[in-house]
């Protein structure tokens, strides 16, 4: 029998572990998925390796017009993040906190911090979201 969904992957969503395919080398955050998105190996076999806490922008959108349950504007990035050590970086997509919209380029460098994302009414469910570094930050 297995526990709760926030439980089976608790390790995953509070630090930066991502799978990397054994095949390709791709790297599938924050699941491990049963098919690997680049060589569509299955079942795919996959190795946990830990990621950096800082990433590289490569595209961010600011949506305005959401539903009223969500906060807006909300600022959404794509980001890649480094392995510790060798390897492909994750590419995450992910949202922004505590950065306005004038901090944030392509290319520049962001923090990942461990944030609330939403509750589901019992309980909070967390996850990283992404900030400008607070030492860059007037």
């Amino acid at each position: 029998m297995s526990g709760p969904r926030y439980r089976r992957t608790r390790e995953q969503d509070q630090r930066l572990v991502a799978f990397e395919c054994q095949e390709c080398g791709w790297v599938s955050y924050p699941e491990e998925k049963r098919t690997c998105k680049k060589c569509a190996a299955a079942p795919a076999t996959y190795e946990r390796v830990q990621l950096q806490e800082q990433g590289e922008v490569l595209s961010f959108v600011e949506q305005v017009y959401l539903p009223d349950d969500f906060e807006s504007p909300q600022l959404l990035g794509m980001i890649d993040i480094p392995q510790v050590g060798d390897g492909e970086p994750a590419r995450v997509y992910g949202l922004f906190t505590e950065t306005e919209r004038e901090e944030i380029e392509v290319g520049s460098q962001v923090d990942a911090r461990f944030r609330e994302l939403f509750d589901d009414g019992d309980r909070p469910i967390n996850s990283f979201k992404f900030s400008v570094p607070r030492e860059e930050k007037a």
